[in-house]
């Protein structure tokens, strides 16, 4: 692992992968498609472990969304190579430095949807407790809900940059920092493509794009006013001069859009079913611990009974 003295930019390389049989790098961000992005990578270069993925004891996530464990996807952080290595990375002409960038208003919509209205696992409490659902005649109107978490996002923003779903895209990627030779914008499906067509090129295959995390099919235009966007506008200022992103004008009212009694009991099922595996997966997790603790205390004493005697019996190694 290379130290922050031989990488003075180590503070802000946290989130870099790199593919070294593909001799790329990429800084995947939150809601810009970065696990289409990473299964593609992990596919390409080979290193995409299916056979973890029924050992994974989170019964709360998606088979998708496993792909950002690195023992799944076979990415290797950037921080952790050595410092010869990173040199090479983040100068050598032979690698693609990329990443991925994002419309703030669609992603900030999509990262409201996700971690706020599904109630995703790992959302700040404190961010679902700012956002709680505007409620009609006991069904939940998403306009006048999403409106609230603008304004929260405005004047409580650091109540939610927690959570890197929320964190600028220049604040993930530092563009400044680091030299990139490739970015991509998901609203671009030629440069989405260009992407892709490289990485097929270095890996000699015939991959595609796929999709992951598709939503509830509800617009950003659906639910987001003139008044809203200035705010996430303003939260997100530095994604728009950083990127070049152009502002986008909204109607200065439009009909709320609120969900019918059947939908309103649907989307507090999703979430009590969320919860509840979530709490099943923490404990089984705790469980696990605990056995583990127990067996490895369970063999010691084995061990110095039996003098190392049985030290190599499978059923004192496993059970």
């Amino acid at each position: 692992m290379v130290s922050e003295k031989d990488f003075p930019l180590k503070p802000y390389a946290g989130f870099l992968l790199v593919a070294p049989k593909l001799k790329i790098m990429y800084c995947p961000t939150t809601k810009v498609a970065c696990s289409s992005i990473k299964m593609l990578l992990a596919k390409a270069s080979g290193s995409f472990d299916q056979t973890r993925l029924d050992r994974l004891i989170s019964p709360h996530m998606a088979r998708s969304q496993t792909i950002h464990e690195l023992g799944v996807s076979g990415l290797t952080k950037l921080i952790d190579m050595s410092a010869t290595q990173v040199d090479e990375i983040l100068n050598s002409p032979d690698w693609l430095r990329v990443y991925a960038t994002r419309d703030p208003l669609a992603r900030a919509y999509s990262a409201w949807e996700n971690r706020i209205f599904s109630r995703a696992p790992g959302t700040p409490q404190r961010a679902i407790e700012l956002c709680q659902d505007v409620i009609i005649d006991g069904k939940v109107n998403v306009t006048e809900s999403f409106a609230l978490f603008a304004k929260m996002l405005t004047e409580k923003t650091n109540e939610f940059m927690d959570d890197h779903h929320f964190l600028p895209q220049s604040h993930i990627v530092h563009p400044d920092k680091f030299n990139y030779n490739m970015v991509a914008r998901v609203e671009q499906p030629d440069e989405m493509q260009r992407l892709v067509d490289e990485v097929n090129r270095r890996a000699g295959t015939s991959l595609s794009l796929e999709r992951h995390n598709v939503g509830f099919g509800i617009k950003l235009d659906q639910v987001c006013d003139q008044h809203t966007a200035n705010r996430l506008q303003a939260v997100y200022e530095m994604d728009y001069q950083t990127f070049g992103f152009a502002t986008r004008a909204f109607p200065a009212a439009i009909d709320p859009l609120i969900l019918t009694p059947t939908e309103t009991a649907m989307l507090r099922g999703f979430r009590a079913s969320i919860e509840r595996l979530q709490s099943i997966s923490f404990t089984a997790r705790s469980l696990t611990g605990f056995r583990f603790g127990v067996r490895q205390i369970y063999k010691s004493i084995v061990r110095k009974i039996s003098r190392g005697k049985k030290y190599n019996d499978p059923q004192n190694l496993f059970w």
